[in-house]
């Protein structure tokens, strides 16, 4: 497996920072280029293009401690802030319009109803994705 173009949606849970440090380890051995996004899902009773301030702020956060996190490390990401309707078509449609290689997600572990869930997006992304995916999942706690 080799890629020259990684892609990492991140959604601001504790999981991300590892998926960063993955996806930047890849990076630097494949001399591959990383791309950290965060997509703002809007509502469908509204325009894609409507303003939605507080949440910009929270992903600026989010996107701003990917970037330090990467620094740390010592690899140069580039960062993009997007709105889809759903986040699982929206990180499909970006990996196809910046034809990268390999996904590199990451999921806390969380239960609905008892049983472990992988929630709506990363089946999407799993069934849909054209390239590779990485699935890192948080320890149990």
């Amino acid at each position: 497996m080799e890629a020259k173009k990684i892609l990492v949606p991140i959604s601001g849970n504790s999981a991300d920072e590892e998926a960063i440090k993955l996806a930047c380890r890849l990076g630097e051995k494949w001399k591959a280029k990383v791309y950290v996004v965060y997509i703002i899902e809007v509502e469908r009773s509204l325009p894609l293009d409507a303003p939605v301030e507080s949440e910009v702020e929270e992903a600026e956060e989010i996107l701003t401690h990917a970037e330090d996190v990467a620094a740390d490390i010592g690899y140069d990401i580039e960062t993009d802030l997007l709105k889809a309707r759903e986040a699982g078509p929206g990180i499909v449609d970006e990996a196809m319009e910046r034809g990268v290689d390999l996904i590199v997600m990451a999921i806390g572990y969380r239960k609905h109803l008892g049983e472990f869930d992988l929630g709506e997006t990363v089946p999407y992304v799993l069934r849909e994705a054209p390239c590779q995916i990485l699935l890192y999942r948080e320890p149990i706690s």
